[in-house]
């Protein structure tokens, strides 16, 4: 009964709304064969029996149903961006990722140098990926991952262009209070696509720095202090971090020669240097200066 006069209030409030449409000027159309207002008030009740109060009551208590279903699947995780080393073929412990329903997490891989390494076709359960159907890799470096179902687990295969071995991640929800949003998964070589000048690193570069990996996220380090940075450009940035410089840039840093460096798929790096007033970089072969100055709280007390 009551999806009955549910129906039939949807439907007379769709042809009123056409009515108004059709006839703007809204003039009575054969005022002569309407029915008296009594009766109109009467069928209109048996229409739409409730008040505007208990419609009120009615639509928070299906908000209120609507968010203890949602509360049911669980408190929204903490999003987490990292980077995974990854070798295939080495034996080495298969990587994790942690993904969520409702939630989309995009896996890229790249080589040592940062350089987008193409897929060539990779194998996971259809429960896994948005949309309908198997995705078209097209060479590209990402997958997207969107689990359409709670406590979702299963295996990623995935063939890199020049590799025989396939690489395989492990894919789980477990329900926890963090999901991975965006992964790297890194090999330790160089891959097709390669940038050579990132091979050219002094003797003393060392990887796997994860303050810089966190820097080329947009995490700075706690205790890291902002520095004026002269000569670079909207993305460069530069802070002191104890005895330590620490850059963001596109170039190439030649001098001093930096402790670790890491470098993002776009192509950005970041850089640990030892305390330099000036850095001398590169950047398609065109080399300048960077000048180092004091951090913005200490130019404004000096000003004093």
């Amino acid at each position: 009964m009551r999806r009955a006069w549910l129906t039939a209030a949807a439907g007379l409030a769709a042809m009123i709304g056409v009515a108004g449409a059709q006839t703007p000027e809204r003039k009575d159309v054969w005022p002569e064969y309407a029915v008296p207002e009594e009766e109109a008030a009467t069928a209109g009740r048996r229409v739409m029996p409730l008040t505007q109060e208990q419609i009120r009551l009615l639509g928070a208590l299906v908000r209120q149903t609507q968010r203890a279903t949602a509360g049911g699947s669980g408190e929204a995780p903490a999003g987490r961006i990292r980077r995974i080393l990854v070798d295939p073929g080495a034996g080495a412990e298969v990587p994790a990722v942690d993904v969520r329903r409702g939630f989309t997490t995009a896996v890229s891989w790249t080589d040592a140098t940062g350089a987008p390494w193409p897929i060539e076709e990779f194998h996971v359960d259809s429960a896994f990926l948005p949309g309908e159907g198997e995705p078209e890799t097209a060479g590209g470096h990402l997958i997207y991952l969107a689990p359409k179902r709670l406590f979702l687990t299963g295996n990623l295969v995935v063939k890199l262009r020049d590799l025989a071995d396939p690489v395989v991640v492990l894919l789980r929800d477990g329900g926890g209070a963090v999901s991975d949003f965006r992964v790297e998964m890194r090999l330790p070589r160089p891959g097709p696509g390669v940038d050579l000048a990132a091979l050219m690193r002094p003797a003393s570069f060392h990887a796997g720095d994860g303050e810089l990996a966190g820097l080329l996220g947009g995490r700075i380090p706690a205790g890291a202090v902002d520095v004026k940075l002269e000569g670079g450009g909207p993305g460069d940035r530069a802070w002191r971090h104890g005895e330590d410089l620490l850059l963001v840039s596109r170039h190439v840093v030649l001098s001093p020669g930096a402790w670790a460096a890491e470098r993002g798929s776009g192509g950005r790096w970041a850089y640990r240097l030892p305390e330099a007033p000036q850095v001398l970089v590169s950047l398609d072969g065109r080399e300048t200066w960077f000048s180092i100055g004091a951090s913005p709280q200490a130019a404004l007390e000096e000003s004093r």
